[in-house]
């Protein structure tokens, strides 16, 4: 099943994680996708982007438009 990623914001990407946990933490890029996300990229031919949050370490995945 494939998964539909989000398109990357144009502000900053804030942590959807944090936020729901009272903070604001803005997400840094991280320069390595999941492999299910570079496999995405490659089958539907499209531009993935990782952000990882220096609080929690979440990791959220963007479409590049």
């Amino acid at each position: 099943m494939a998964n539909d990623y989000r398109s990357l914001p144009d502000g900053p990407v804030l942590c959807e994680a944090c936020i729901q946990a009272g903070q604001e933490v803005e997400m840094q890029p991280h320069p390595v996708l999941p492999p299910e996300a570079e496999k995405h990229a490659e089958s539907e031919n499209t531009e993935l982007q990782s952000y990882r949050c220096p609080e929690c370490e979440g990791l959220e995945i963007f479409r590049v438009d």
